[in-house]
Formats: C-alpha cells, structure tokens, sequence
C-alpha cells in the first residue's frame, strides 16, 4: 500500500508510477486467517522482494508460516531458492510467464506438459558450489558432538 509523504521522511520518494508528490509504501504480510502478521514501511521504488525474507523470519508472532504468495514485485528466483533453503513454499503470481525463462532440474522433455515453457535444465553444479560458499562459513560456528 502506498501512503503520501508531505514531510522529509528517510523512506519518501517520489514515483511517477504513482502520481504526483512523495510517499513510502507500507508492505504488509497478511496470513490465511486474514491478519496481519509483519509490516514494514519501505522506499516507494524499492522492490518488494528484498523484504520478503524479513517478513518470513522475523515477524514475532505464533504463526508457523509454511507458504508465501507474492506477486512479480515479489520474486526473484534467489529469493525462490532461499525460501526453499528456509523451508518455506514460495508461489509468486507471475506477470508475463511466457516471457520468463524457466528452469528443470532434470532435462525438459521429462516434463511434457510444462515443456514449451522450460528454457534449459538447471546447472546442479553451480548450485552445490553456492551451497558450499554459504555453509562453510556457518560451520565454523558449529561444536564437534561426541559419537
């Protein structure tokens, strides 16, 4: 949701895109039982998608979040990585899908129906070396347990 600004304010900017004037947008995470469980109040033209992780982590309810909808502004394919690396299912509403490039992680044939719309088969070596970049870092933290 985006409020009109009429003060200096961090988060206010002005968007063409939403008329006249300065404002911040207000992202709200809204639950299956229609409550708002984290809000944020963001730069007017920054994307939603880099706040997506903030909401699904650090929102301080009781809430077990399992799955997230986004739209376009929402997704990015790291963030639909992440979300799966969290645990969460992540289903952003795609504008424009046709236009988009997909991915399967076996070839594209093994999926007839959703063929036309697979662009290549994703490089699993690149992911296990993103995997290993970001693991070992964390397992320095990490004590030896005793057998």
């Amino acid at each position: 949701m985006r409020v009109q600004i009429g003060v200096s304010s961090l988060h206010a900017d002005a968007n063409p895109h939403y008329g006249t004037g300065k404002g911040a947008t207000i992202y709200r995470f809204v639950s299956d039982q229609f409550s708002t469980f984290y809000t944020k109040v963001i730069n007017t033209n920054a994307r939603d998608v880099v706040h997506v992780i903030d909401g699904l982590l650090h929102h301080e309810t009781d809430l077990a979040i399992e799955e997230h909808y986004t739209d376009t502004a929402g997704y990015t394919d790291q963030v639909f990585g992440l979300t799966h690396l969290l645990g969460f299912r992540f289903a952003p509403r795609l504008r424009d899908l046709a236009d988009s490039k997909l991915y399967a992680i076996g070839k594209p044939s093994d999926f007839p129906k959703l063929e036309k719309l697979l662009s290549s088969q994703i490089n699993k070596k690149i992911i296990q070396e993103i995997l290993r970049l970001i693991i070992k870092p964390f397992s320095i933290f990490s004590k030896p347990t005793l057998g």
